[in-house]
């Protein structure tokens, strides 16, 4: 039998991911305090400051994932994009245009974050199925928003190191996201709302 298999206590399984979220916020805190270069700083305090607020009110998970793969691919996906470098007006395309476009992305992911609430979850989980807002159009517009600010900031700075950080991101996003589906689709009303939201990420494209 494998460990993964050996009933866990949800109550530990969400200590242990708050513990990892408000490690990885103190993290960002003090790279931005450090003069890391980025350039949006303060907006990410605010958006990646909500996910601290919210998993301390969520509702209790009615089943999280205890694979270790899922585990590891939110951290990860997390993780790497809080790798990248700023660098405002650094990159080949205008200013005006990368600043907007990731002001856009900000809104989406700030406004499905308050969508979400206190169902927020970083690993694979069922709490309350979310079927309005921007979830209306995508069934993960928060990941659409955070694709479309990762887009602006190489815009502003392509260096290896940030493409490198935005490409292991989006390689364990992807799973991740199928992750979160089949844990939600064991819920007959998430399974309606994948039949009602065709797209997953990017409307009109998957």
């Amino acid at each position: 039998m494998h460990w993964y298999h050996v009933p866990m206590s949800p109550r530990l399984l969400d200590a242990l991911e708050r513990a990892g979220v408000f490690s990885l916020y103190g993290w960002l805190v003090w790279r931005i305090a450090s003069g890391a270069g980025l350039e949006f700083g303060k907006f990410q305090l605010v958006s990646e400051g909500m996910i601290v607020l919210f998993l301390l009110v969520r509702r209790p998970a009615k089943a999280i994932s205890v694979r270790p793969m899922d585990w590891v691919l939110a951290l990860v996906a997390t993780t790497a994009p809080l790798l990248v470098t700023g660098g405002l007006g650094e990159g080949h395309l205008p200013t005006r245009l990368v600043t907007v476009l990731w002001l856009l992305g900000f809104v989406v992911q700030v406004g499905a974050k308050l969508w979400l609430g206190r169902n927020f979850g970083l690993v694979a989980a069922r709490r309350e199925v979310v079927l309005g807002g921007p979830y209306r159009f995508v069934r993960h517009p928060m990941y659409f928003g955070y694709l479309l600010t990762h887009l602006a900031v190489l815009g502003m700075n392509p260096t290896p190191t940030n493409f490198a950080c935005y490409a292991v991101s989006w390689l364990v996003q992807v799973p991740r996201l199928l992750a979160e589906e089949r844990v939600l689709a064991e819920e007959a009303s998430y399974a309606a709302y994948q039949r009602s939201v065709r797209w997953r990420l990017i409307p009109g494209l998957w």
